[in-house]
């Protein structure tokens, strides 16, 4: 009876209706508030759709440059959109989807963007990031009333970074209902796509490897177009498209500039024409000049620091290790000279080392990966034959030559046996540190001990070019490949092989430690 009374009393009553009450408006409170920020954030709840932008784009194929393997892929996807009876009579259905990989900067979008231009049909562009949503449901809505859009007449839909849905699903259950249900909603659609609506769907992606393998299976995305950095000839035209619509000099010359920046996309060298047209507007020039191209690749290379300020002793060190490779480029084949060599380092921190092989070979031997690793190690060679200790300088340089020694040995089976491929042997950082100055018998190790002998070699057999090469950096600060050519006398085509007086000594084959 006394539990009773309490339950029945007014107080208790009261108190459990405050408690309800309050719990109703907490949760009240935070859907109104998720719902605000979604709208401050342009993204919108199910009901106002995605966050597609349609715009009918005045780019064309003729405003592409450096593409043409790309263009001929899709070109005639928008010969299918302008004309569809022509195919149609044939038999010829219309690819569902096309799925645009490669690194970034090299124009994926503006392809798909030009596509739609030579068509003239509209174009949908949505980034698959807005498609994620804490809401159960909300995404897959999204998806949609995309398509739904798309479909009222022929279109291109292109979704940008698409692994950021499309990821490889896993069997995990906790975490991810969200997401799957989204990337669910999105196979069903494009399974729907189809040719009836005339809908092309578009899709860029910079990692290819993590797209779910249901999205890429014929149906869906068909086709896949590699987008790649451009070589010699297209980056050529990519300047020469960029500096027509600018003040340039006829002294500049674009195919040299091109060999200069090898490894460089198409988004790198319309800064680099950018950059040069600011650099002479802020020396008031009227026209744009070979020196402010050569500026602008400097800035494009090295970033846009200024000069630091450092003491002789550390200006020496580093002239010397500096000098080390370069040094190594004029006397080893089939290395080619970077464009410029500065004994200051402004903030570049990108995965190619300048001082690597030049572009535009897909096979290299054995040799050539010997040489690289020894032109690589140049720096520290140069510092041990000097300084008699190495420094802090060759820390990049030792992790290209250790990833180069490891995938010769892993990847290659250059040094060991073909069957010991890929099996899998200790951290870079340890192979590198047993190998250098160490007595390891691992095949990694063993490399980088060759190479680093070899590199002190060659350069005490050339201690006077390293001199003389040093003194000029230290003065100059910046060479240029011109410049450190003129330092060294003898044709290119008198270069040493890889092998000078007495590395003889020190052969290059290196023996597996699997016997």
């Amino acid at each position: 009876m006394g539990t009773l009374n309490i339950l029945t009393s007014p107080g208790f009553l009261v108190s459990m209706g405050a408690i309800f009450a309050v719990t109703v408006g907490a949760l009240l409170l935070t859907q109104y508030l998720g719902r605000r920020h979604d709208r401050r954030s342009g993204r919108g709840t199910e009901l106002n759709g995605p966050a597609a932008t349609t715009t009918k784009p005045g780019v064309t194929f003729a405003d592409l440059a450096g593409m043409d393997e790309a263009i001929a892929e899709v070109r005639e996807l928008g010969d299918y959109l302008a004309d569809s009876h022509r195919y149609k009579r044939l038999g010829a259905e219309l690819p569902t989807g096309i799925l645009l990989h490669g690194p970034p900067g090299c124009g994926k979008t503006l392809l798909a963007r030009a596509l739609a231009g030579e068509t003239g049909v509209p174009f949908y562009y949505i980034s698959a990031a807005s498609f994620v949503e804490r809401y159960v449901g909300v995404g897959a809505a999204r998806v949609r009333e995309l398509f739904v859009k798309a479909r009222e007449k022929p279109s291109i839909l292109f979704i940008d970074e698409l692994d950021a849905i499309g990821r490889h699903r896993h069997g995990d259950v906790g975490g991810g209902r969200e997401f799957d249900n989204t990337l669910n909603q999105l196979l069903v659609e494009l399974d729907g796509a189809g040719t009836s609506s005339g809908t092309l769907v578009i899709a860029a992606t910079n990692r290819p490897e993590m797209i779910d393998p249901a999205l890429l299976r014929p149906g869906r995305f068909d086709r896949r177009v590699l987008i790649d950095l451009p070589g010699p000839r297209a980056r050529q035209e990519i300047l020469a498209l960029h500096a027509s619509r600018r003040r340039f000099s006829k002294r500049v010359d674009w195919a040299a500039v091109a060999n200069d920046t090898a490894g460089c996309s198409a988004a790198d060298l319309a800064n680099l024409v950018n950059e040069a047209s600011l650099l002479a507007a802020r020396h008031h020039r009227e026209m744009i000049g070979p020196e402010d191209v050569d500026e602008a690749g400097a800035r494009l290379h090295t970033g846009t620091g200024a000069a630091q300020s450092m003491e002789e002793d550390e200006r020496q060190l580093i002239a010397y290790h500096e000098a080390g490779h370069a040094l190594l480029c004029l006397l080893l084949r089939g290395v080619k000279p970077p464009p410029r060599i500065s004994i200051y380092s402004r903030g570049n921190d990108t995965e190619r080392s300048i001082w690597s092989i030049a572009e535009g070979r897909s096979v290299l031997t054995k040799r050539e990966l010997q040489a690289q690793m020894i032109l690589l190690l140049g720096g520290r060679a140069a510092e041990m034959n000097v300084f008699g200790e190495p420094t802090t300088r060759s820390e990049d340089d030792l992790r290209h030559a250790g990833t180069l020694a490891r995938r010769m040995v892993e990847q290659w089976a250059m040094i060991a046996r073909p069957g010991q491929a890929g099996t899998g042997l200790d951290t870079l950082a340890q192979q590198v540190a047993s190998g250098l100055g160490g007595t390891s018998v691992d095949p990694i190790g063993n490399l980088l001990n060759r190479a680093e002998q070899a590199a002190r070699v060659i350069l005490d057999d050339h201690a006077e070019e390293l001199d003389l090469i040093a003194e000029a950096l230290y003065d100059r600060e910046t060479l240029t490949a011109a410049q450190l050519e003129s330092l060294v006398p003898g044709q290119p085509s008198r270069r040493e092989p890889v092998a000078p007086r007495r590395l003889s000594a020190l052969p290059l084959e290196v023996a597996s430690s699997a016997g």
